[in-house]
């Protein structure tokens, strides 16, 4: 039976996956990222990547019940690590990966916040024979990366209480004053707003506690990093609990889910029209649509060819 080993997934969306599908699948923690201890850290920084190593250094940094798993990966198995962008890293374990496995990396955050040079680092871990898809169809373009898009999960449940009118969470990055000036403008439209903007790790929330807090509220609020297009996950958290949606970005239209009477456009939608906008009835999304965005279609991208007959095509997103 082929088997997919993902590194570093996210537990509590993957844990959404179908038994036909999870039988498939191998989950791994982030064995490669640095490690712990101050000596492991600088023989690695040191080592990895600058010479041909053997395995039992390579064991040293990356837990050898972890690294087994991936390095013993059988013809037909397949592999995917989340995020991968240490160069030297991939370089140090490239030798190590079954000839004939794939190994696809994907990256759900935009490159220009994951590396210094993207353009020059991701074409050195393509060199390496690594397969790279974005969450991005525009980054995708325009780095030569397949597009394998955004995803989410069906909820569990949802509770019958709502709390807030608006909802955000996340840590203030380059948007902190944009997010001030629209708290203001909601609440001066007499709208509450439940807003999480961490700045010290203990005011952070659980993802279980984001999603509670989540399916409380009447409309999810989405503000794109700096030179973002694709779809964070808010959208689809938006669309997968039935929730309207506040968005910076205008790039929503394109998508099979828009409808203008769930999705307001900051910039582009007329602001006095905010309050209306979330006290009006959803419209219906097709289940069709969104059972497209579920994490059992996504995988799909990825899941080795014989267990997986209508595997999508791995290609630059065309919206």
């Amino acid at each position: 039976m082929s088997t997919l080993y993902v590194v570093s997934p996210p537990l509590e969306i993957f844990e959404g996956l179908k038994p036909e599908v999870r039988q498939h699948i191998v989950m791994l923690p982030d064995f490669l990222r640095y490690p712990s201890g101050r000596f492991k850290g600088i023989t690695r920084s040191l080592l990895a990547g600058r010479i041909p190593l053997p395995k039992r250094i390579l064991y040293y940094w990356f837990p050898k019940k972890y690294f087994d798993r991936i390095i013993h990966a059988e013809a037909g198995d397949a592999i995917l690590i989340y995020e991968a962008c240490n160069v030297r890293v991939l370089r140090a374990i490239r030798p190590y990966l079954p000839e004939g496995v794939p190994c696809y990396i994907y990256y759900c955050n935009p490159v220009g916040t994951t590396f210094r040079r993207p353009a020059e680092e991701l074409q050195a871990i393509r060199a390496l024979g690594y397969r790279l898809t974005s969450f991005d169809p525009c980054e995708a373009e325009r780095y030569g990366m397949a597009c394998t898009g955004q995803y989410f999960r069906y909820p569990e449940h949802q509770p019958d209480n709502i709390d807030s009118d608006c909802f955000f969470c996340g840590l203030p990055k380059d948007r902190a004053g944009t997010l001030q000036r629209l708290r203001t403008r909601l609440e001066a439209e007499g709208l509450t707003c439940d807003f999480v903007i961490p700045r010290t790790p203990a005011e952070k929330l659980t993802y279980p506690q984001y999603l509670d807090r989540l399916a409380r509220t009447r409309c999810v609020i989405d503000i794109s990093q700096k030179g973002q297009t694709g779809l964070t996950r808010r959208p689809l958290e938006a669309l997968f609990y039935g929730k309207k949606l506040l968005t910076d970005n205008p790039e929503i239209v394109r998508y099979d889910f828009y409808r203008p009477q769930n999705v307001f456009i900051l910039g582009k939608d007329p602001e006095e029209q905010l309050r209306a906008f979330i006290e009006s009835p959803l419209a219906e999304v097709p289940e069709s649509v969104r059972a497209a965005y579920d994490v059992n279609e996504w995988i799909r991208h990825y899941l080795p060819v014989s267990n997986n007959k209508s595997r999508k095509n791995l290609q630059l997103c065309d919206l």
